[in-house]
């Protein structure tokens, strides 16, 4: 028997079948008489949805953070252009221990980060927050105040091979 010849009988007998299960004497709910049964349906019960009740009680206040986000500087020691093209503006420059850089985002998809060694041991500089593909665009600004004096080089990650490098020195 050729394929669509069986899936077309296999067709017609499941069709018989279904009919023969809704027809008087067959396998179906109806009573005998082809009067159909009435099918019991279970009704839900309605529930009441909560509502919220008045309290004499004041509400948990949220926490203030510990340590709040510091504000950038207005007039800081040294400002830094970042992105205008592929570069820092200026890309070296010398401060004192003390002293706060601002770095200032004049364009997008730039950071600011240094490979080992390319930091003095013992500062809490890190560089812009984020992993190593982190970017900031326009108007992001970064800051740091310096406290352990030595030579900083840093550069931004997607733009290095490009010439996008820095550096500066904090004096005692």
């Amino acid at each position: 028997m050729q394929r669509r010849q069986y899936l077309r009988t296999a067709a017609l007998a499941g069709a018989a079948l279904g009919i023969a299960g809704c027809t008087e004497g067959g396998n179906g709910n109806g009573g005998g008489d082809g009067t159909p049964e009435a099918t019991p349906t279970e009704t839900p019960t309605e529930t009441a949805t909560p509502t919220a009740e008045p309290t004499d009680e004041p509400t948990e206040t949220p926490m203030e953070t510990a340590t709040p986000t510091p504000e950038p500087p207005d007039d800081p020691d040294q400002r830094v252009a970042v992105g205008d093209g592929l570069n820092f503006d200026p890309d070296a420059f010398e401060i004192s221990v003390g002293d706060t850089v601002l770095w200032e985002w004049v364009g997008a998809g730039h950071n600011i980060k240094y490979d080992d060694g390319g930091v003095p041991d013992g500062t809490d500089w890190t560089g812009t927050e984020g992993s190593r593909t982190t970017t900031y665009g326009e108007g992001h600004v970064h800051f740091h105040t310096f406290e352990t004096a030595g030579e900083y080089d840093y550069y931004c990650v997607p733009h290095a091979s490009s010439g996008m490098t820095g550096s500066f020195t904090v004096t005692e």
